[in-house]
């Protein structure tokens, strides 16, 4: 396919709702590398430090917890940071949704994610405050698991991952629906070069009536006086004004959120949410649009009686299908959901299992003494080497490099007999 001729039909999307000069802007940068960005996790306080170790790292100007960086000066995916759950990587235009919903949301909401895989709206809104309760629902039982694997990896205790198709969920209300819809991706061409290819009208028409349907489905899940997120990766009016222009006709109860664009932002046409336009902003392309829903209802938020755990520990014992769980909470309204993961996993009980608990427990546990690894200690950890060590500790370990959590050991004979799970070893 012409890759020109394809230029030149998504630009011709922005010409809706940007100006001439910021028509300009995008066409000169589409050839440019796409944005790639990071936000931090809040359970650490790393950031200095990163910025320290790799000079190439910048601070964005309007998000404290986001960082930028260019994937041909530092790998950060293949770090012993990354591993030990340091941030998130995550394109910076989608970070911002998660953003301004901090801002808008009470302390204790509950967050339904229904399109939610791999998870970074999700685990950006949990960064900002992990006492909030969030499920993160994805149709893919098999991009699903992904989320539950990011999770496990950044160690949070307030996502609940479940894998359920939208039009079926159990009858459930939360505070806030993320709506993050399938659409044309017509703005991660610079990420996704393949995206320009695929790209075509014929795909945004077959796609509005799915994102319609998934409209609908988030206004029943959300109670009065909620908030809708919704999102698109797509640069097309259709798709995005013209949605969220019909969702407010067919539903008068509900009003936009008019927000204050930062620089850089343009706002949609006839004010209905905001365009990050790749070349303009500093990411890829991403429309949302934030709606409320009139009145005011009380939900479930009933926590339910958790039994005692055989351990010490601040969080909450939650058991399904026979496993312990530990979580910052579980609602009497959500218990009885089929989860793939809700909350991190207490115990391995895998067959021959080396380490009597799970590996997303060496990510919480409060209980179990701790060994700091110098960082070449740590890249051996990570690849799964035995390791020499001078302990006086004789039994099981955490080990931990700046103080980001890798996972179990144990200690014997000055060596250090490595639990790290074979599929969570990697070349470093």
């Amino acid at each position: 396919m012409d890759k020109m001729l394809q230029l030149s039909k998504i630009s011709n999307l922005l010409t809706k709702y940007c100006n001439e000069e910021e028509i300009l802007t995008f066409k000169n940068n589409c050839e440019s590398p796409a944005v790639n960005g990071l936000l931090l996790n809040s359970k650490y306080d790393l950031k200095a430090k990163l910025l320290n170790e790799f000079p190439t790292l910048i601070s964005s100007d309007i998000d404290k917890a986001q960082l930028y960086f260019k994937k041909e000066q530092c790998q950060l995916g293949k770090t012993i940071y990354h591993q030990g759950g340091a941030f998130y990587i995550m394109d910076p235009s989608a970070s911002i949704i998660s953003f301004y919903l901090n801002e808008l949301l009470q302390e204790d909401a509950f967050v339904l994610d229904l399109c939610a895989a791999p998870g970074g709206k999700s685990i950006s809104l949990s960064f900002r405050n992990p006492n909030r309760i969030i499920l993160a629902n994805d149709i893919s039982f098999t991009r699903a698991k992904e989320i539950y694997h990011n999770v496990e990896r950044l160690g949070l205790t307030n996502i609940l991952t479940t894998s359920y198709d939208p039009l079926k969920l159990p009858s459930i209300l939360a505070d806030c629906i993320i709506l993050d819809v399938p659409c044309s991706s017509s703005g991660m061409f610079r990420k996704e070069p393949k995206m320009l290819d695929d790209w075509s009208e014929n795909k945004v028409k077959r796609l509005l009536p799915i994102q319609s349907q998934l409209l609908n489905v988030a206004y029943q899940h959300l109670r009065k006086g909620g908030i809708l997120a919704y999102s698109t990766c797509s640069l097309s009016i259709e798709e995005d004004e013209e949605q969220i222009k019909a969702f407010l006709n067919e539903h008068n109860d509900c009003e936009m959120i008019h927000i204050k664009p930062q620089e850089k932002m343009i706002q949609g046409k006839d004010k209905l949410g905001i365009h990050l336009i790749p070349g303009i902003y500093k990411g890829e392309g991403i429309y949302f649009a934030l709606i409320q829903k009139k009145g005011e209802e009380r939900i479930d938020k009933t926590e339910i009686k958790y039994p005692k755990s055989k351990i010490q520990t601040s969080y909450k014992s939650f058991i399904y299908n026979s496993k312990e769980y530990l979580l910052t909470k579980m609602y009497e309204s959500i218990k009885n959901l089929n989860y793939i993961a809700p909350g991190l996993k207490l115990y391995d009980d895998s067959q021959y299992a080396k380490c009597p608990f799970d590996h997303a427990y060496s990510k919480i546990c409060q209980d179990i003494a701790q060994i700091e690894l110098s960082e070449e200690e740590a890249k051996s950890y990570l690849r799964g080497e035995e390791i020499r060590i001078k302990s006086e500790n004789k039994d099981l370990v955490v080990l931990t490099y700046q103080t980001l959590r890798l996972g179990f050991g144990k200690v014997s004979n000055n060596r250090l007999k490595n639990y790290l799970p074979k599929g969570l070893r990697m070349s470093i």
